[in-house]
């Protein structure tokens, strides 16, 4: 089983480049008795940044670069890529729309948000891009309603 973390918007302001502190936190608890792959777009510049930061212990570090057809949403398509590879309990992102599509494949996702460090179109109160928190709401709805008529449990 591995827990996937994507580097930039959890543990990499997107913005500065440098380190969140309370990503970097959750990624060390995490790391001590889990398997923690990281996701970025580049794993020699992503591996750099990690070992800048002192992250030396880690598990792999992952691109899209082998990654076939990735089509209009690549980070989905790596997460699906490393899913055919083996288990994935977690995935850890900053992107709201990323996280509907991985519900409503049935894949466990949890949304790191830092207030100070997202970005602007990912917050509630953004004045531009789609507000995809209530794509979220409606989405763990859909999964409720499923669950509530499910004979089998």
């Amino acid at each position: 089983m591995a827990i996937l973390v994507f580097l930039d918007g959890v543990l990499k302001d997107t913005r500065l480049g440098g380190p969140i502190q309370d990503g970097m936190s959750l990624y060390r608890t995490l790391k001590e008795k889990n398997r923690v792959l990281i996701l970025c777009d580049d794993v020699t510049k992503g591996d750099h940044w990690l070992r800048q930061q002192r992250i030396n212990n880690i598990d792999d570090v992952v691109d899209k670069s082998n990654v076939p057809a990735l089509g209009d949403d690549p980070d989905f398509r790596l997460v699906e890529w490393i899913k055919s590879q083996g288990p994935v309990e977690l995935v850890i992102t900053s992107d709201p729309d990323l996280t509907v599509k991985l519900l409503s494949v049935g894949i466990t996702t949890l949304v790191f948000m830092a207030p100070t460090y997202i970005r602007e179109e990912f917050r509630p109160d953004s004045r531009k891009g789609v507000k995809s928190w209530q794509k979220i709401v409606e989405e763990i709805d859909s999964q409720n309603a499923a669950y509530k008529e499910d004979p089998r449990i």
